[in-house]
């Protein structure tokens, strides 16, 4: 997405505090990977404001995923004013920014380039979990942060976070900014079920401290 002008950090947040989501497709990692990336990139979020993203399957969602191969951008992107590109190191993913347009909240990824496991930049592939966040953070309504060298929204793919160190992946600036956007979290993420037929995820309705 377009970096911000001035010193703003966000746009107009949701209105909503619940936000449905689900996926056109899936990456080439298949099925299960992708859902757990993306799933655990929506609990970094979720965990700290007072946001709930959740998956539903009547075609009502808000936030639309998909991941595209060249063949298959030729149609979606006729609408979409943002390219993909998988042949050189050009644009990953794109999330867009809240708001009424039928693309508001959407999420498009690149289909050829992920990886659920830590990256070096030079190989050619990328963490899809690190880059869910960053592009999550554009749907919630969060700028380009050029301010914060450690921020999630620094403008340039960030190598080494995974799954596995996701509680550290947001920096202090882009906690404050969220619950400056939605509050604080209400609620915690426990856990993630996955089956052949749909995912969950789990939530325990708690205040925090």
């Amino acid at each position: 997405m377009p970096d911000n002008i001035g010193d703003e950090k966000y746009c107009t947040p949701w209105k909503q505090k619940v936000l449905t989501y689900d996926f056109q497709n899936y990456s080439l990692l298949g099925k299960e990977k992708t859902l757990n990336e993306i799933e655990n990139a929506f609990s970094v979020w979720q965990n700290v404001c007072n946001l709930k993203f959740e998956r539903v399957f009547d075609g009502s969602q808000v936030m639309n995923i998909a991941f595209l191969t060249d063949d298959e951008k030729q149609n979606v992107e006729i609408n979409c004013p943002y390219k993909l590109n998988n042949k050189k190191s050009g644009t990953l993913a794109h999330g867009f920014y809240p708001g009424d347009s039928t693309l508001s909240g959407d999420l498009h990824f690149d289909n050829e380039r992920w990886s659920d496991q830590k990256i070096v930049l030079g190989n050619g592939k990328f963490n899809l979990f690190s880059v869910a966040v960053h592009e999550i953070g554009h749907c919630i309504g969060l700028f380009h942060n050029t301010d914060d060298k450690g921020s999630v929204m620094l403008p340039i793919y960030k190598p080494g976070f995974t799954v596995e160190n996701k509680n550290n992946i947001l920096s202090e600036s882009d906690i404050k900014t969220v619950k400056e956007m939605y509050g604080a979290a209400k609620h915690v993420t426990v856990t993630a079920i996955f089956n052949s037929n749909k995912a969950k995820v789990m939530i325990k309705n708690i205040e925090k401290n």
